[in-house]
């Protein structure tokens, strides 16, 4: 945030020590070290106070700040759309895996061979739509995905990528979620079989 490194280069254009500012806008010392070092965030009165005392507008005064608080809520929208995505992609994979067994309990109805059909597309289109995010926002690896989300630097995880390192972690990444596909389908075949034979 931009708003602690103003606050302190107005207050020494006005030669004024933190006791002093706190003074004048009714707050304490401490209040006004939280401000500059980026612990916390004036209040709207405050904002005004200083706006005032410093006579600035207050969009001088947080101009900046208020893109970086546009661009985190923005961040958060997103991940809360990505996360809803993961959620319905790992649900919809379950539940197509498991319908496999009904394929295999009932092999002579062809309605059936539609379940695990149907209940696939919604995660697919899903996975494509987080793929879609990926791509709009240069996120390649887990760690930079997770540095997005956390409004993190991503920038410097960016530098460290190497090509080789992530076509194999996408490699394993789709290896280990098919298998895991595969094991599920196996499981409901098997109970299938075991309930059949009942």
């Amino acid at each position: 945030m931009e708003i602690g490194k103003r606050i302190k280069a107005y207050r020494g254009f006005l030669a004024l020590s933190q006791d002093d500012l706190a003074k004048k806008i009714f707050v304490s010392r401490q209040t006004i070290s939280n401000w500059e070092t980026d612990k916390t965030y004036p209040d709207i009165q405050s904002m005004i106070a200083l706006s005032i005392l410093f006579d600035v507008s207050l969009d001088e005064l947080i101009k900046a700040d208020l893109e970086e608080i546009e661009m985190k809520i923005s961040r958060n929208k997103v991940n809360q759309q990505s996360d809803l995505h993961v959620i319905i992609m790992l649900i919809s994979t379950v539940l197509s895996a498991l319908s496999v067994g009904l394929v295999v309990a009932f092999p002579e109805s062809n309605a059936i061979l539609l379940v695990p059909l149907v209940l696939f597309l919604p995660g697919f289109w899903s996975s494509l739509k987080l793929e879609t995010f990926k791509k709009e926002n240069d996120l390649k690896t887990f760690k930079e995905i997770l540095a997005f989300s956390q409004n993190g630097d991503v920038n410097a995880l960016r530098e460290k990528r190497t090509g080789k390192k992530i076509g194999l972690v996408d490699c394993l990444i789709v290896l280990a979620y098919g298998v895991a596909t595969l094991i599920i389908c196996i499981l409901a075949i098997v109970i299938v079989k075991f309930f059949k034979q009942l």
